[in-house]
């Protein structure tokens, strides 16, 4: 099953907070202009590499995450992941990004491109991968290569303190690599030859692998970016965020 932890929803609800209207280095666009706003996105999204004080903004490179659980999968991958100290590099280095916003349809969807996304946390594992038993907890990382990702948010509008805002009500995020690349230390309370073999094992089968825990992968980077989204949503009312 999917599982998000509590705290990466706290942390997400957390993370932003900054009031009233759009950062001032943040492009403006009209609500219908999609080019406009897929430029805006692409911009905003590099900007956030650093803090940008003036909004309150923290850095999103690494985009650093108490802890999260990738569910067992239900084919070879029979173990469920927890991670914690989680840093993800890469969200902000897009290189291509396509956003469009339909307000009466309630609708937007964003589509980038990244050359590598990265996941570094200590992790602790128990169950079987590919058959294999497999258990242990250390330092972990995956590597995401060459990543297509969609992700389409069902909005809804609200009204606050006088104002109309946004929110994400719901978002399906799809995430295709062309290569992933596993590594867990310390498997098997520190027997490298077993741990060196099981490394190797997954990283051949990186495609049976990844088909199997890819929901809950996809689950967990979606629920981060909707709860990030909605902050912004939150705290900036639509007269702010678009030209109407």
């Amino acid at each position: 099953m999917k599982k998000i932890t509590s705290c990466l929803i706290h942390f997400c609800l957390a993370t932003l907070c900054f009031g009233g209207k759009l950062p001032s280095s943040f492009k403006k666009c009209h609500k219908n202009d999609n080019k406009c706003l897929s430029e805006a996105a692409a911009d905003a999204i590099h900007q956030l590499n650093k803090p940008i004080k003036e909004a309150n903004l923290p850095s999103l490179e690494p985009l650093e995450v108490p802890s999260l659980t990738i569910g067992a999968g239900s084919g070879p991958v029979g173990l469920e992941q927890k991670f914690k100290n989680v840093k993800i590099y890469g969200f902000t280095k897009p290189t291509t990004t396509r956003f469009e916003l339909d307000l009466e349809k309630k609708s937007a969807h964003l589509e980038c491109d990244f050359d590598e996304v990265k996941l570094i946390a200590d992790y602790d594992i128990n169950g079987k991968i590919l058959l294999l038993p497999v258990y242990g907890s250390g330092p972990a990382q995956v590597i995401l290569e060459k990543v297509h990702g969609i992700e389409n948010f069902t909005l809804e509008e609200y009204e606050k303190k006088g104002k109309k805002h946004l929110k994400v009500v719901s978002e399906v995020l799809s995430l295709d690599p062309s290569l992933i690349k596993f590594n867990f230390d310390n498997l098997f309370n520190g027997d490298k030859a077993l741990g060196d073999n099981i490394n190797q094992v997954v990283n051949e089968n990186w495609k049976e692998v990844w088909g199997d825990i890819k929901s809950s992968y996809e689950d967990a980077f979606g629920q981060i970016i909707m709860g990030l989204f909605n902050n912004l949503l939150a705290k900036i009312p639509i007269e702010e965020l678009l030209d109407q």
